[in-house]
């Protein structure tokens, strides 16, 4: 599925398909997430490093911080698909439809010389695009209307992707729709505060021990992203994001610190027809990190089919980061402290900003910025 071998010259690019774009409005540019009233409330203890905000990173943040941010930018809209899987998809997306449910059973075919893991990817795939070409079996022309509510924009365009995702890798388990966040109360019990209790559109958990390892929030339908909707459920994110981490990290205070701070917890934001992936960790005393980590873009069309290369490397990405999230909490759980260790305390380290993340009126909600 993923290719973890180096391959950091190879840029994500739309495939060559034969097909014209009938629907402008699917490439749309990156939606923020962060407004530049909310990044200054909350910089305090929180950097938000988002490609909408890199510049108010570089005015607030540390050279060395900032240079490392800005490296992991470079690299992260290159693909970790397999190139044989992108030459695969690239020869789906060059068919008609008449043809394509044929190519795409072809192409996603397998054999006992296919890793367990690549196989699971392929079927992914399989049934993902399966999926999305019935629903323009009897449409003409294959367009599906935006003007839906967010509710049916979860079910009818989102859902399907995340199902076929979780039936390809059967260690997450999920709660949709207005799911209680348990880890703000067990965050609020840690830090002996009040927190309200909060909802989330979709959460995901490690099938293993129901510890949550992912938030989902859809802000308004796709057609019409409501400023204060959007602001509102990025600071909801952050703040479950951060719940869940020191909850994490609060099962082995006594971990060194360089290991502390590769811990993530994980959320996604639909604005629009954009999905954004973010991950929290550690990066200082009191200081968290909030940084995109991919996006992707949600076709309407037939016509846009190729928007799904990026969806799968959206997908792909997270695979990866769940793998390496399960390697890294065995390193943690197996840890014993020696006498001769003088690690400092994680306890110093973690820190709830539950005042950085309040609410924001409507004054302060600032335009939003449309930029790649």
């Amino acid at each position: 599925m993923v290719n973890t071998e180096q391959n950091s010259d190879e840029v994500i690019t739309s495939c060559p398909i034969t097909h014209n774009v009938a629907n402008p409005l699917i490439i749309t540019p990156n939606k923020s997430i962060i407004t530049r009233a909310t990044y200054h409330q909350i910089s305090t203890h929180i950097i938000c490093a988002f490609n909408t905000t890199l510049h108010l990173v570089k005015a607030t943040t540390e050279e060395t911080i900032y240079e490392n941010i800005e490296n992991f930018f470079r690299m992260k809209n290159r693909t970790i698909l397999k190139s044989s899987i992108t030459k695969k998809l690239c020869e789906i997306f060059q068919a008609d439809y008449s043809e394509i449910v044929t190519k795409i059973m072809i192409e996603t075919e397998t054999n006992n010389k296919t890793s367990e893991e690549e196989s699971r990817f392929l079927f992914f795939i399989r049934q993902t695009l399966l999926d999305f070409v019935a629903m323009f079996k009897y449409l003409s022309p294959k367009v599906l209307a935006r003007d839906m509510s967010e509710r049916s924009y979860i079910i009818e365009c989102l859902s399907p992707i995340l199902r076929a995702f979780r039936n390809a890798f059967q260690d997450v388990k999920y709660e949709w729709i207005e799911r209680q966040v348990k880890s703000i109360k067990d965050a609020s019990d840690m830090f002996t505060t009040v927190m309200r209790s909060r909802k989330t559109d979709l959460l995901v958990l490690r099938l293993t021990d129901a510890t949550e390892i992912l938030y989902i929030e859809v802000s308004g339908p796709p057609y019409k992203p409501d400023k204060k909707h959007t602001v509102g459920d990025a600071k909801k994110l952050l703040m479950m994001a951060i719940c869940n981490l020191c909850r994490t990290l609060s099962n082995n205070f006594d971990c060194p610190i360089d290991d502390a701070k590769k811990v993530r917890s994980y959320s996604i934001q639909a604005i629009g027809d954009r999905l954004t992936l973010f991950a929290i960790s550690l990066i200082d005393r009191k200081k968290y990190l909030a940084i995109e980590l991919s996006s992707c873009i949600i076709p309407f069309s037939f016509e846009a089919i190729a928007c799904y290369s990026k969806i799968f490397n959206f997908f792909a990405v997270i695979r990866n980061e769940l793998l390496e999230q399960e390697k890294l909490q065995k390193k943690i759980r197996s840890f014993i402290p020696s006498t001769d260790d003088d690690n400092e305390s994680l306890r110093e380290w973690i820190h709830f900003p539950d005042a950085d993340l309040t609410p924001i009126t409507e004054d302060d909600i600032d335009v939003l910025i449309l930029y790649e």
